[in-house]
């Protein structure tokens, strides 16, 4: 049984894919926890945010049509 969700989205090796400076993103620390923030020596591993679709960011804001 798994015990987590994964999709097609993978962690980058900084040593392979240098991380962009001063920009949100996922960062994977030493215990394997993952966290957002700008980059830091001490990650192990990085990957971009998931995008946000409109209509979840519309759902976010209360925007949400309501079926009649």
């Amino acid at each position: 049984m798994k015990d987590y969700v994964a999709g097609v989205a993978t962690w980058r090796d900084p040593n392979e894919e240098h991380p962009p400076l001063g920009t949100r993103m996922l960062l994977l620390n030493p215990g394997g926890v993952c966290i957002v923030g700008t980059w830091a020596d001490w990650a192990v591993a990085w990957a971009p945010l998931p995008k946000l679709p409109e209509h979840i960011k519309d759902k976010l804001c209360g925007k949400q049509k309501k079926s009649t």
